[in-house]
C-alpha cells in the first residue's frame, strides 16, 4: 500500500516513500557503550541510550564511563550514524 510519505507531503504529490525515521527521531543522538566483558575478550558496541541533543547525549555518555560500578571503558555518541564524540574512562 502506498503512504505518502515526507518527500510527498512537501510536493503535494499523493504518493510517495515512506521515511522509516520519524522527523523527531532524526534529532536523536544514538549512545553505544564498548563491552569488553564477553568470553572472547573481544570488545563489542551496544546501544544503550538517545539524548535529545548533543549536550544531553554528551553527559549521558559522560556519567556512563565515569561510575565506578561502570563495565564500560568507551562511550561513543553517533548522529545521523556518524561518530560526533567519544568518552572513555579516566585512567586511574
Amino acid at each position: 500500500m502506498e503512504q505518502p510519505g515526507i518527500d510527498g507531503r512537501r510536493t503535494g504529490v499523493g504518493t510517495g516513500h515512506v521515511s522509516c525515521t520519524p522527523a523527531p527521531a532524526a534529532q536523536l543522538f544514538e549512545i553505544a557503550v564498548l563491552d569488553s566483558t564477553g568470553e572472547d575478550g573481544q570488545g563489542s558496541w551496544h546501544t544503550v541510550g538517545w539524548g535529545v541533543d548533543r549536550m544531553h547525549a554528551d553527559s549521558i555518555a559522560e556519567s556512563i564511563v565515569t561510575r565506578p560500578s561502570s563495565p564500560y571503558d568507551a562511550a561513543r555518541i553517533r548522529h545521523n550514524g556518524h561518530l560526533v564524540g567519544e568518552h572513555r574512562r579516566p585512567p586511574e
